[in-house]
């Protein structure tokens, strides 16, 4: 008996060494595994962290790329400037090889496409592995993808459009008529396509005509040249409106876009009241801490004045300079002002060389080119189309430059 339990005993020890042996081995197995998922959790985990700094890179060169348009070189140049690789604004110290591919493109679900709006760009790079080089995995390869477009982003403003609408608008260079008011047309086209860059719940626009017509509601009529001589007569025949489009196409209906194609053309020049008159529309119905902009058009030199003036008044005698004078009042606002000088190659009876009311040249002399110019903020801000043509390209800068700034990432996938 004492044999058989003692037998048992050995018996039950040699058991339990066996499987103490068992465990050992389960557990160096076990670890391994552990060990193997750990690594490439730290692995992947590293390769997430690299590819989120990639596409914060490809963001920010995507957008500093777009803030360059319309212009595809340039936006090209800065958005590699602002890029990862070698040498870039953004280059990474713990991403190596990073290869930068960059291309604008236009997309035609946002409007103005002249002739790009987008920047598309395109990051990539290896990720070196700590561990899972043991399960034969020694990179990841990562890649990040963003566009920017431009002008698409929104930025609060209250415009004025200024439009000159006097005879000349309807006339050839040489000074024939011309029925179909070619020149006005262009202009009309132009506010229209500036339009479809703007956000009416954000940016409200108004309209000022030269010369004024007798009154708002007969902003349609073709104007007379007398109209200026009325202290009551309308230069601003709509004021600042927030419905002149809806998803990005103009609304007919709007009264805004109604007047710019209804207006006509007739009479002489003069540039200081109706730039005063729209800076008045800022001041009365523009919105508290919103950027003011006035954008100004004329096809040539202002030649009259208001004859509740006397004689001897500016306005009359050098309107061109008084225009000026008028501007860089309303400048020192704060107010935005782009000028485009139309037409300004015009030879009809010296179309652009600026006189007073009585016919004299103005003393001293200036012409409506060096006018036009000094009316605007800055050179940047003041455009010139010496001889008739389409206008859409200069209203399209116009938009693009107000919209600098404001460029947004987009998912082009989806455009």
């Amino acid at each position: 008996m004492v044999k058989q339990r003692l037998q048992g005993t050995l018996e039950s020890s040699a058991r339990l060494r066996n499987e103490r042996g068992q465990v050992i081995v389960l557990f160096v197995l076990l670890l391994v595994v552990l060990l193997g998922m750990a690594a490439l959790v730290i692995d992947v985990g590293y390769a997430y962290y690299a590819h989120r700094s990639l596409q914060a890179s490809a963001d920010a060169a995507a957008l500093a790329g777009a803030q360059e348009l319309p212009d595809p070189v340039r936006a090209e140049a800065v958005a590699r400037e602002y890029s990862p690789q070698p040498g870039g604004k953004n280059e990474h110290a713990g991403i190596d090889e990073v290869t930068t591919t960059v291309e604008t493109k236009c997309l035609s679900s946002i409007p103005g496409c002249d002739p790009v709006n987008a920047v598309v760009v395109m990051e990539r790079a290896p990720t070196k592995t700590f561990f899972a080089g043991l399960l034969g995995i020694d990179t990841f390869k990562i890649t990040a993808r963003s566009t920017a477009c431009s002008p698409c982003g929104v930025k609060p403003l209250d415009i004025m459009m200024v439009l000159d609408r006097t005879g000349s608008m309807c006339q050839t260079s040489t000074g024939a008529p011309d029925p179909a008011c070619t020149d006005l047309n262009n202009a009309r086209d132009g506010m229209k396509t500036f339009l479809q860059y703007l956000e009416p719940t954000t940016q409200w626009v108004g309209l000022t005509v030269l010369p004024p017509a007798s009154s708002k509601s007969t902003r349609c009529n073709t104007p007379n040249e007398s109209y200026y001589n009325n202290t009551s007569s309308a230069y601003t025949v709509v004021g600042l409106s927030d419905d002149y489009s809806q998803n990005r196409v103009l609304r007919t209906s709007s009264n805004l876009v109604a007047t710019i194609n209804c207006q006509k053309g007739n009479g002489r020049t003069a540039y200081a009241n109706a730039l005063e008159a729209a800076q008045k529309e800022l001041e009365t119905n523009g919105r508290p801490d919103v950027k003011n902009v006035i954008v100004f058009l004329s096809d040539g030199a202002a030649n009259t004045g208001p004859t509740y003036y006397p004689s001897s008044s500016a306005y009359r005698t050098q309107p061109c300079r008084q225009g000026v004078t008028s501007a860089a009042t309303i400048k020192a606002k704060g107010t935005l002002i782009y000028s485009i000088g139309y037409d300004l190659d015009a030879v009809n009876g010296g179309a652009n060389k600026c006189k007073s009311y009585t016919g004299a040249d103005e003393s001293p002399s200036i012409t409506a080119y060096s006018a036009i110019q000094q009316i605007a903020s800055s050179p940047s801000a003041f455009f010139n189309k010496p001889s008739p043509g389409q206008l859409q390209g200069i209203f399209t800068e116009i938009a693009a430059d107000l919209a600098r700034g404001t460029s947004a990432l987009i998912d082009d996938d989806a455009q």
